[in-house]
C-alpha cells in the first residue's frame, strides 16, 4: 500500500533547522506555511519577497518557463541546480521571485501556475517560501 503524498514543513537556518509540521497535500503545506508565518508575528496583509523553486529537465524548459514567469511579472534566475549531476531527471533550478500578499487565495493561485509549469515542461514545483517580515 501507498502512503502517498507526505512532506514536512521546516523552519529556520539549516544548523537550527526543525520540524513544526509534517502535511499530506501540498495545499496543506501551504496553509500551514502562511499560520507559521502569522505565528512568527507576519503582517500578511503586507506585500513580501516570496521565492518559488521550479525544476525541469533541460535548458530550453528552464528557458520556456522563464519567459512565461517573466510576463507575469517574475524575477527569473535559471541555473542548473545545486546538485544538478545526482538531481535527474529535472537538474534546472528555475528561481522565480516576486513581491507579493501572500494569503490562502494568492498562494492557490501560484501554486496552480506554477504546478502547471511544472506538467508542460516535465518539471517538479519544489513550493515557495517567503520571510516573516517583508
Amino acid at each position: 500500500m501507498a502512503l502517498g503524498w507526505l512532506s514536512k514543513l521546516i523552519f529556520g537556518k539549516k544548523s537550527g533547522a526543525q520540524v513544526v509540521a509534517t502535511y499530506r497535500s501540498p495545499t496543506e503545506g501551504d496553509k500551514l506555511i502562511l499560520e507559521q508565518l502569522r505565528k512568527m508575528g507576519a503582517d500578511l496583509e503586507q506585500p513580501r519577497e516570496v521565492l518559488n523553486y521550479l525544476y525541469v529537465s533541460t535548458q530550453e524548459a528552464s528557458h520556456q518557463a522563464a519567459a512565461e514567469l517573466r510576463e507575469d511579472g517574475y524575477e527569473v534566475t535559471e541555473r542548473e541546480s545545486a546538485d544538478a549531476a545526482n538531481n535527474p531527471p529535472n537538474p534546472w533550478l528555475v528561481l522565480a521571485t516576486k513581491t507579493m500578499i501572500v494569503d490562502s487565495q494568492s498562494v492557490e493561485t501560484m501554486r496552480a501556475k506554477f504546478e502547471k509549469l511544472a506538467a508542460e515542461n516535465h518539471g517538479d514545483y519544489d513550493g515557495w517560501e517567503a520571510a516573516a517580515t517583508p
